[in-house]
């Protein structure tokens, strides 16, 4: 038996399962076929929304990574204005607490007053302002983590208590600019020394070629 007449008795004891399998085989190629004509449809669009208005795509890729550069050189300084800004405010007067009294029976008014002003580390000063009849007396006890080494008066610690506890301060500010500064300090600072001594070779090298 020769091998056409092998392959006609295979074909026509399983015509029908190899006709079967060409036609799901078929139908499976047209969905590929139906799935990347829409994929092609979509790149195409994207394409097309690339180079929407003038110039070619080349000049917008240039475009694009300089404005990128532009976007890293404002992003330095904002980090560099954010860090020392933070800094600053970390120093000044952020929490307040007054408290008014009257420690005297024959004067009325609450004219006497106690007044803290602490910065964001709860460090700062306590001031007492007390008025009698025989004159106005003021003292100022220093403050520092929320406690001072002098003897407070009651006025005097509910004021600290009412600065640090009734002041507005953004919790997460402190991790947010941590986090900037472990950026800058690891990425930002490596890049502008490596650009610093590019620079001086480069005037280097120029003297050298001058000469």
């Amino acid at each position: 038996m020769t091998l056409n007449e092998i392959l006609n008795q295979l074909l026509g004891q399983n015509g029908i399962y190899i006709t079967a399998a060409l036609i799901a085989v078929t139908a499976v190629l047209a969905v590929i076929a139906v799935i990347l004509i829409i994929e092609v449809v979509k790149l195409k669009k994207k394409y097309s929304s690339i180079l929407s208005g003038d110039g070619s795509i080349d000049d917008k890729f240039d475009k694009f990574i300089e404005e990128s550069k532009s976007i890293n050189e404002k992003y330095e300084k904002i980090s560099e204005a954010l860090i020392d800004l933070s800094s600053n405010v970390d120093k000044c007067v952020q929490k307040v607490g007054i408290i008014r009294y009257n420690p005297f029976e024959e004067a009325g008014g609450n004219l006497c007053f106690a007044i803290a002003l602490l910065d964001s580390d709860n460090n700062g000063v306590v001031i007492n302002g007390i008025h009698s009849r025989s004159g106005c007396y003021t003292y100022a006890k220093p403050i520092e983590l929320g406690v001072s080494e002098y003897v407070l008066s009651t006025e005097e610690q509910q004021a600290i208590d009412m600065a640090i506890n009734g002041s507005y301060s953004i919790d997460n500010r402190k991790e947010i600019v941590k986090e900037i500064k472990e950026h800058y300090e690891a990425e930002v600072l490596p890049r502008r020394q490596s650009r610093r001594k590019k620079g001086v070779f480069s005037k280097k090298s120029k003297r050298v070629s001058a000469e």
